[in-house]
Formats: structure tokens, sequence, C-alpha cells
């Protein structure tokens, strides 16, 4: 299986020896067959033999699972040396498990500390007052009864 990444560019590469043909005149071209459609990618092939085909981002072109495989034109003669499945996958990727609260993450969260700020107040000024006098009979002294008749005649 042959693993094909769909979120970056990948690079095919093989070494290809060919007998009574030259280099010089070969070219080769990548293949990938998928249920949704069928892409080609031209590569290049130097003295040595080394073959180099880039192949762009598929994401949205081809699908999850198909085959790819590799063509050959020499000397008007066309070879497929090399052919086998490929898999896409996504060089980056996250998962994430989501954690279902249960009755005990609940009490828990109700325990958490709380902060409760109370403000100062401003004490108000104490005013000056004067002290009241009862005057219920009983304790309604003489010498009280005195002092009310001089402000009465006043």
């Amino acid at each position: 299986m042959y693993p094909l990444y769909s979120d970056k560019p990948n690079l095919f590469e093989c070494q290809l020896q060919l007998e009574g043909c030259s280099l010089n005149e070969a070219s080769a071209r990548l293949v990938i067959e998928s249920d949704q459609n069928s892409l080609i990618f031209n590569g290049q092939i130097d003295n040595n033999g080394t073959c180099l085909i880039p192949v762009k981002k598929l994401k949205g072109l081809v699908s999850e699972s198909g085959e790819i495989k590799l063509e050959v034109i020499a000397d008007d003669m066309y070879f497929n040396p090399w052919e086998s499945d490929y898999e896409l996958l996504q060089s980056k990727k996250v998962t994430v498990e989501v954690k279902t609260p249960t009755r005990k993450d609940t009490i828990m969260e109700n325990i958490k500390p709380k902060i409760k700020v109370n403000f100062k107040k401003e004490q108000p000024k104490k005013r000056v007052t004067k002290k009241v006098v009862s005057e219920s009979p009983r304790e309604f002294s003489k010498r009280d009864l005195t002092n009310l008749l001089k402000r009465l005649k006043r």
C-alpha cells in the first residue's frame, strides 16, 4: 500500500533501468485512479535513471483509496513497470475525545470556592443630639418640674 498525503505535496521517486533505450528520450508519468476520477502527473528522468514525479495536494480530488501506477514511454514503447494500491492520509491530524459530565463532575463544580467582596461604607458624621427627658409621671422629679416651669415662663 503506497501512502499519499492529501494536505501536502507528495514526491514520487524511483530508480529506472532501461535496456536498449536512451534515458534522454524517455518520459515517465504517475497515474492515480480512484472512484471519483483519474489524475496524471508528469515527471523527469535524469541521466542516472532517477525518476522524480511531483504530485500536488490531493485533498478533494481523489477518494481515500484506489490504485496508483507508473507509466514509462521510451522509444515509442509503453511500459507499466510498477503499480500498487494507495491510501490517502493526512500529514497533520487532530483527534478530540469529549468527556460527558457525570454527577461527580457536577458536584465538584458546585464546590468551587466563591469570593464575596464587601465594600466598606463611609460612616456618617455623628450629630450632636440633646437628651430628651422622659416625661412619664414616675420619673418626673421636683427639680425637673421646676426647670420646666422656668422654661414656660420665658
